[in-house]
């Protein structure tokens, strides 16, 4: 850049420092008097000058003439951003002999807006007066900060927190949704003492929280969104399982949680949902996980300041609260109070009783502990591309203690039990997952898709609710298992179309053969697969899911009393358009993943009553061994065991 640039430039920053004076003073600058020392007045290069702030700022002290520490003339600098730092006398004193005033006399400029500056709208601004164009959003004036670094923010309540792509992925950004300091820039706040931290709460529960607001924003469910946000974020091991626990956990006791906290508040309407999450995440740790009350306190109190600041007084008032009506929860006596014993499990009060009328008052005690247990993992090994040696040897490399199962006492092929999933984080075993030689499976899914497959080979298979292809891939693998090949013609139905693409993806993924995925309602299967029959036909019926809660936290608040009969009347139709599409002597399974009886044995009896189940007889489960004889496959959900599933399985007479 040339010299005559440089002088334009600094021409043009004189003229305008120059036209601020003269706005300010009325006039042209003027001397008013003669300058200390007899010397006239004048910057550095000799030109006239004037006074900064209308007083003179005197003879340097060594008696040196005004210029920058090497000596070379200081003047503007060559950016056109003001005068130099060191151009003057320091209010306070030189420092290092080196003497340099303040940049700006703040106590000698009037506090009004400046006249020489101006918004984009042409009103006048100033340095501590707020701009007419910077607003919060409540409609009150935003003004500058003090550092000049533009509008403050506006620390309203934030019903979500942002989102940041890592990766290609979203995720959530906790740590940014508590706003920051106006001196938030690595070091102490003012008036802060260096070395004191300020409280902050932990990622795991910010990370938890973030999910919360998802999954509420956006009435989705908890497994979805962990997969998105917490399964995706760069935090350690044990963090990422705390947040999915926590996440988890409210999920599952929402309604509880509710309850209580709408219990300890005075204008429970008062609180925005963001700040119900946050409340609902500490209730759960205070009241279900036993946790430390000072330090769940202190930890929901940084919780809800991350999305709401000045809540912070009563979240602390709240959370103090709980830890005091932590004393009488369930709040009455369960074993006399159904709605004692609903809250004291985290259910809604009419499943409890609807379990307790199902499964009788023992089995329906266990089955809501074990449900708000952790669920056991579970994997399968592909056939189709590993063997059990080679995947089993990894496993136990990662530290993952792999061992067979056996569900109501027989051996179900390639599922092996691993100790948690964190070791299916490691390295070697991700890579198995992406190139397709394993897969999570429940152990009961497992059992379930090895009694559908059979004993002799079927040559054609009409899979019923395939969905995302896990039953697809667990058929296919025992098949391979069993007879050396995979069943040629195997023929998927789903409703969902980004299902069926889901399932094409997973299929090519493990090696999997499907020769026909249709898209389409299983209730009119005769529109979709015209009068076909096959060797097998499996539903796997989209029921209320029951048997899952471990896994589908959402589930028991989402339910209501009257999708159980909704559910089983999609049943009965969806049995009634199967049965035509079985050969004779071919095998039609059902299969649910709940524990009512609606859905399950009435529902397969209610079939058989008809026209269309006449035709059909059914096939008993016989495990002798065990002096197990019934006509279903059925496991119950126990603590420590896996899902609870049921299975019926209907030969057509010749």
């Amino acid at each position: 850049m040339s010299n005559d640039h440089h002088s334009h430039n600094q021409r043009r920053s004189y003229d305008r420092a120059s036209q601020g004076d003269r706005n300010a003073q009325g006039g042209p600058r003027q001397n008013r008097g003669p300058r200390p020392g007899g010397k006239p007045y004048g910057n550095r290069d000799g030109k006239p000058g004037g006074f900064r702030g209308g007083k003179p700022s005197g003879p340097r002290k060594d008696g040196k003439p005004y210029g920058s520490r090497d000596g070379k003339p200081g003047g503007f600098r060559k950016d056109d951003r003001g005068p130099r730092k060191d151009s003057g006398f320091r209010k306070d004193g030189p420092r290092d002999g080196k003497p340099f005033e303040k940049r700006r006399f703040d106590d000698e400029r009037p506090r009004g807006p400046r006249k020489d500056f101006k918004d984009r709208d042409g009103k006048p601004s100033g340095d501590r007066a707020p701009r007419g164009d910077f607003a919060s959003r409540d409609g009150k004036p935003g003004g500058f900060r003090k550092d000049d670094r533009g509008p403050r923010r506006d620390f309203r309540e934030q019903s979500h927190p942002r989102e940041v792509f890592v990766d290609g992925k979203l995720m959530a950004a906790p740590d940014q949704d508590a706003p920051r300091h106006r001196d938030d820039r690595g070091g102490p706040r003012r008036g802060q003492e260096t070395g004191v931290k300020a409280h902050k709460a932990t990622t795991a529960r910010q990370l938890a929280l973030a999910a919360l607001h998802q999954m509420r924003g956006r009435d989705a469910f908890a497994q979805d969104i962990i997969a998105k946000t917490i399964d995706t974020s760069r935090i350690s091991r044990e963090e990422r399982a705390f947040a999915t626990r926590l996440v988890l956990g409210v999920a599952s006791t929402r309604g509880t949680l509710e309850e209580i906290v709408t219990s300890c508040m005075d204008s429970p309407d008062d609180a925005a949902p963001a700040v119900r999450d946050a409340l609902c995440l500490s209730t759960y740790e205070i009241v279900f996980l036993q946790k430390s009350p000072h330090a769940a306190v202190d930890q929901g109190v940084e919780l809800v300041k991350s999305v709401a600041p000045r809540a912070g007084g009563l979240a602390n008032a709240v959370l103090r609260r709980v830890v005091r009506a932590k004393e009488d929860f369930p709040f009455g006596d369960p074993r006399t109070d159904i709605a004692a014993y609903a809250r004291l499990h985290g259910f809604p009060v009419w499943l409890a009783k609807r379990l307790i009328v199902e499964l009788g008052p023992q089995s329906a005690r266990d089955f809501m502990v074990a449900s708000n247990e952790p669920a056991p993992v579970f994997v399968a090994v592909n056939a189709v591309k590993a063997t059990d040696d080679e995947v089993v040897a990894v496993l136990a490399d990662a530290h993952g203690e792999p061992k067979p199962v056996e569900v109501n006492g027989r051996a179900v092929p390639g599922c092996y039990r691993v100790c948690s999933g964190v070791p299916l984080l490691d390295g070697r075993v991700r890579r198995m997952f992406s190139q397709g030689l394993l897969l999570v499976s429940d152990a009961t899914s497992q059992a379930i898709a090895s009694l559908v497959v059979g004993e002799d080979a079927p040559a054609s298979f009409l899979e019923v609710g395939a969905g995302r292809a896990t039953k697809t891939i667990l058929d296919q693998s025992l098949a391979y298992r069993r007879f050396g090949a995979q069943i040629p013609d195997y023929v998927t139905v789903d409703v969902h179309a980004f299902k069926t693409k889901l399932l094409q993806e997973r299929a090519e993924q493990y090696g999997i053969q499907v020769a026909e995925p249709f898209i389409g309602d299983a209730t009119d299967l005769n529109a979709l697969v015209g009068e076909r029959t096959f060797d097998r036909v499996f539903i796997d019926s989209p029921c209320t899911g029951l048997g899952t809660l471990r896994r589908h936290a959402d589930i028991r608040w989402r339910l209501r009393p009257e999708t159980i009969e909704e559910s089983a009347e999609l049943d009965a139709r969806l049995l009634a358009s199967a049965a035509p599409h079985v050969a004779p002597g071919g095998i039609l399974a059902y299969a649910t993943c709940t524990i009512t009886h609606e859905e399950n044995a009435d529902a397969v009896e209610a079939f058989l009553a008809t026209e269309a189940g006449a035709a059909f007889e059914v096939v008993p489960y016989d495990n002798s061994d065990l002096g197990i004889e019934s006509p279903f496959f059925s496991v119950s959900l126990v603590p420590g065991g896996p899902d609870a599933h049921f299975l019926a399985l209907l030969r057509k007479k010749a």
